[in-house]
């Protein structure tokens, strides 16, 4: 079998085709995985070190009219070189992760009749997935209500988004001696997403020393992004302050095991991963992205109850101060938020996703026999929800 993951334009897409890309070769260890991504240069960068061949693709946004002709000119070679690799690939299905990186390929596939599915991971659905959404054999996404959204879709499964398999690990002692931090101690993580976030970084560093002189076992994990690593490393060791501050950190499953309450965006792969392990969080959107999709992650967390939603607009000090204090001293709080949050996990999901591109194949007659992994669950192969079109 071979696949083609098509998408970028933030590495939260990216960071979901690797969870499938995962579960696959896990299950059908043969299959050939390839990825396509835009030609900018972080995105790569996501996905090197995994051993899938890359492709980057030329593609941008339309972000206003008077771009039009170069936008018509980068798109047009995007899916020329698009048709190019899926003709020397010859993939059996494309799985387009949503972004403009997933377009033009979604595009070539469908020239080429070949399989589609694509992956929905935000509450709100993006634009390039609306627009690709008539022409694709199944959407497959995260949120009940994100289904609801799709009204030109042939066929809609509610599966879940997989996270990375090394997401999930307990506390242990060893976990915290990788952070040098105590057992004992209550662990605040900052972090920004995949690029960071500067705004964050500056409002939490002014509020560093008033919350650790009403909390002394304050620790935290600080992963700042690329370009705010020197400026917020030298502002800790200034203050004296006990942190582990980085620019990213490989083995989130490590940070996550010592978190006992976050503080990050919403973005779709950041809100799959601390539900799928339980973590209180103080969630702050970003307030430029599309559709405010970012918000939208957060309410769904919110409304449940295991997380409280800050707008960037009323970020501040005081604010910050009093909530990290109200939570990291309330443990009963705390345990209850964790866990109305890990109620919002799919736990299958990896399962249910890989299931749903296997049933396309089939349907398509693209593999020839039933393959079974040897999962008895019924449970867990079937989705949570499901809606086919005529």
């Amino acid at each position: 079998m071979k696949v083609i993951f098509a998408g970028g334009g933030t590495g939260g897409h990216l960071m979901a085709g690797l969870s499938i890309a995962e579960e696959i070769s896990s299950r059908f260890p043969d299959t050939s995985i390839v990825f396509f991504c835009t030609d900018l240069k972080k995105e790569a960068g996501y996905i090197e070190n995994s051993g899938y061949e890359i492709n980057q693709i030329r593609a941008r946004k339309l972000t206003s009219f008077r771009h039009l002709p170069s936008f018509v000119f980068i798109s047009t070679v995007g899916i020329v070189c698009s048709l190019f690799h899926i003709a020397r690939i010859k993939p059996d299905v494309i799985v387009g992760l949503g972004g403009f990186g997933s377009v033009l390929p979604v595009v070539a596939a469908y020239m080429r009749r070949i399989p589609i599915v694509l992956i929905e991971q935000n509450s709100i659905p993006g634009r390039a997935n609306l627009a690709l959404a008539r022409w694709v054999d199944i959407i497959l996404c995260h949120w009940e209500n994100t289904a609801e959204r799709f009204k030109k879709a042939k066929s809609i499964s509610v599966t879940g988004i997989p996270v990375r398999k090394d997401i999930v690990k307990h506390k242990t002692a060893t976990a915290y001696k990788t952070f040098g931090f105590a057992c004992q101690g209550k662990t605040l993580l900052i972090m920004g997403g995949s690029q960071g976030a500067q705004t964050i970084n500056k409002v939490l560093l002014q509020c560093v020393l008033k919350i650790k002189k009403l909390i002394p076992e304050l620790q935290i994990i600080h992963l700042t992004g690329k370009l705010g690593y020197n400026k917020v490393k030298t502002e800790y060791e200034n203050m004296g302050v006990k942190a582990f501050v980085s620019e990213y950190f490989e083995d989130m499953g490590l940070v996550y095991g010592t978190t006992d309450l976050v503080i990050c965006r919403s973005g779709a792969n950041t809100i799959s991963e601390i539900t799928e392990v339980g973590i209180p969080a103080i969630l702050i959107p970003y307030p430029y992205a599309t559709d405010n999709h970012q918000y939208w992650n957060a309410y769904e967390l919110a409304k449940n109850g295991g997380a409280y939603i800050v707008k960037q607009e009323e970020l501040n000090p005081e604010k910050m101060v009093e909530l990290v204090v109200h939570f990291l001293t309330d443990y009963e709080k705390l345990h209850k938020m964790g866990t109305l949050n890990k109620s919002l996990s799919k736990p299958f999901a990896a399962s249910r996703v890989v299931d749903a591109i296997m049933r396309i194949l089939r349907e398509k007659r693209h593999v020839e026999d039933v393959i079974s992994d040897g999962n008895t669950d019924k449970s867990e192969n079937e989705s949570y929800h499901t809606r086919l079109l005529s």
